[in-house]
């Protein structure tokens, strides 16, 4: 299968769930209530929130750099590491790509993390299996935090859990009724499904493509497993471990910056942090930046547990979420652009992944 099919068939079923998801989340909204409080926002909010979104990053992009130190060269060697840096990838990369990746995240799930492997593999001579295997150990950790962050937000507001349930009705009522609600869902779960396994298949293709299938795809899951293995053997594991913490404390104060923007002041960082948990949940559904899956979680969350008006609540989902696919998009490109590469670039680089530039 060509990979331009491959591609578009992932982007089909995100896009059809995402509008689904989008549909379900405005359907009943007023909006002409909703412009007002857009308009009536205090938009001076957004410096300071575009300051710890980038610092947030800016501690990702730290904590990956310490991942990285561990991996061995696109020879099989540790390579020399640069007088100014521990790793021999400088943070300048790794934050580069890394916001690249979070630009094509939001027209491509889940592509973005193999863009910015990609990015950051060839320019720093690594091997794009062992760069992708501190991606995923990436993923894992930030799982663990969701997970306790999960366990933190329950204890916080157990007495009014129950009140979710009847929020979350009307996706149930669209489920049972029209047919065209499950088409939607199975075909897009189809499409995805289909696409991603396609495009990893075409990587062990790929990966066979020079030498004997067995040993080159066996050097391949060797230097992925070095990957995952790398917050292991990292030497710097506090490191890892406090700038996981700085993450989401800079998580929570995204999260909560936009309920002063909008004057909702009943709701504290207590909750903000519920909001953080709930909306990460609606992040990792396989939807264009979360467009839909996270508007829905989100209105259904302010509306349930904190009672906050509906045109409140989908201007919290609509600003926060804007704001964050706006910076990240011009930040990626600007990224893009100082590194002297452009989209083109990018898609070559995706094209010959499982090489390594000399």
């Amino acid at each position: 299968m060509p990979q331009r099919i491959k591609t578009i068939l992932v982007q089909a079923g995100s896009f059809l769930l995402g509008g689904g998801l989008l549909y379900l989340a405005l359907r009943n909204v007023d909006f002409a209530a909703l412009g007002e409080a857009l308009a009536n926002a205090n938009y001076w909010y957004l410096l300071p929130l575009a300051v710890i979104t980038l610092g947030a990053h800016a501690f990702r992009a730290w904590r990956w750099q310490m991942l990285l130190e561990t991996l061995p060269g696109a020879d099989g060697e540790r390579r020399e590491r640069l007088p100014d840096t521990r790793s021999g990838v400088s943070f300048r990369l790794a934050f580069f790509s890394l916001m690249i990746g979070y630009m094509v995240n939001y027209a491509a799930p889940r592509l973005g993390e193999v863009v910015r492997t990609a990015n950051l593999a060839k320019r720093a001579r690594l091997p794009f299996s062992g760069v992708l295997g501190t991606v995923i150990v990436e993923r894992i950790v930030d799982v663990l935090t969701l997970g306790l962050g999960f366990l933190a937000a329950f204890l916080l507001m157990a007495d009014e859990m129950a009140a979710l349930a009847p929020l979350f009705e009307p996706a149930m009522i669209f489920l049972r009724e029209p047919p065209v609600a499950w088409w939607i869902i199975i075909t897009s779960g189809l499409l995805v499904t289909l696409g991603l396994g396609a495009l990893f298949f075409a990587v062990l293709r790929r990966s066979a493509r020079s030498e004997g299938l067995a040993s080159r795809v066996g050097a391949t899951l060797r230097s992925f497993t070095s990957g995952l293995v790398s917050v292991v053997r990292a030497p710097r594991r506090l490191g890892i471990i406090l700038t996981t913490v700085a993450i989401w404390v800079c998580y929570l104060f995204m999260a909560y910056l936009p309920l002063p923007m909008l004057g909702i002041t009943s709701i504290d960082l207590g909750g903000a942090w519920v909001l953080l948990v709930v909306g990460a949940v609606g992040m990792s559904i396989p939807s264009p930046g979360g467009i839909g899956s996270y508007h829905y979680i989100t209105i259904r969350t302010l509306e349930g547990l904190f009672a906050v008006a509906s045109p409140l609540a989908t201007a919290y989902a609509v600003l926060s979420h804007a704001a964050q696919l706006v910076l990240y998009a011009i930040v990626g490109f600007l990224c893009l652009i100082l590194q002297g590469s452009g989209f083109g670039d990018l898609r070559a680089e995706m094209e010959q992944r499982d090489e390594v530039a000399p």
